[in-house]
């Protein structure tokens, strides 16, 4: 299936987004919104494209971690269901109760049955059943190393994360060899940023899921517009863990991940 056939103008989904928060009530964008509905909406074809992948003989599971207010599950939802006919099932988990509450209401009103909500921590929360496809837009910080390694744990096929702030790692970087580098406080944000996204390909790598990096969305809508996009296709790999090994001794730090897989630890 081609990103062409999930492809829908803002006319056709003007009900659709006054519901969920992003259109005022005439259905018109707000204009403070307008970038969020294009990452929603390009995130959402990729969601799709890979649920295509899973057999149609059963209903494919998504996992939404830190769901936020939804956009991207509701509009998913809305895609696969009533545009594509593909029976699925939503989960959707944040910490902030007030956010699960405003999903809630919002499947309500669009009488969307085939969801729930819960106000869980992603690392904490126990899924009744295994994810097809995990995934989080713009969740802060570790909560996209918390959904990869839900996804990793929990069996699920594909894992998509778009990485937001990425400050773990620039906390943690102390000697290493691009330290005169790094003296320079945007230098040492970019570089760790580059160093987390890499770190978290080849845990995903290690792990036996084939991985690409790319640009979701031009870098005018948001400058954080890398997706990383892994499908498991294999089984674990020994050489991509001894890589993240050695870059994790190179920056001399210890990502949150291990505390999540801790087959990541060094022996």
């Amino acid at each position: 299936m081609s990103q062409a056939s999930v492809s829908f103008s803002v006319d056709e989904l003007k009900d659709f987004l006054r519901v969920i928060g992003l259109a005022r009530g005439d259905g018109e964008l707000y204009v403070n919104q307008r970038s969020k509905f294009l990452e929603v909406l390009e995130m959402a074809k990729h969601l799709a494209i890979a649920s295509q992948k899973i057999t149609k003989r059963r209903s494919v599971t998504l996992l939404d971690c830190a769901c936020g207010k939804g956009y991207l599950t509701f509009a998913l939802n809305y895609i696969l269901t009533h545009k594509l006919g593909r029976s699925a099932f939503f989960v959707g988990v944040d910490r902030n109760p007030q956010l699960i509450r405003k999903c809630r209401e919002a499947q309500h009103l669009l009488g969307f049955e085939n969801m729930e909500f819960h106000a869980a921590g992603i690392m904490g929360f126990v899924l009744e059943k295994q994810p097809d496809i995990a995934y989080c837009l713009h969740a802060c910080d570790v909560a996209k190393d918390e959904t990869i390694a839900k996804g990793v744990t929990s069996g699920s096929r594909f894992i998509l994360v778009v990485p937001c702030c990425q400050r773990e790692i620039g906390r943690k970087m102390r000697a290493h060899p691009l330290i005169n580098m790094t003296q320079f406080p945007i230098i040492k944000e970019r570089l760790s940023s580059l160093i987390t996204d890499t770190m978290r390909a080849l845990v995903l790598g290690a792990a036996g899921y084939k991985v690409e990096i790319f640009e979701f969305v031009p870098a005018k809508v948001t400058p954080k517009n890398l997706l990383l996009r892994a499908e498991r296709i294999w089984p674990e790999r020994a050489d991509m863990l001894e890589r993240y090994w050695q870059l994790r001794a190179m920056f001399n730090v210890e990502p949150k991940m291990e505390e999540y897989l801790t087959w990541l630890c060094p022996k």
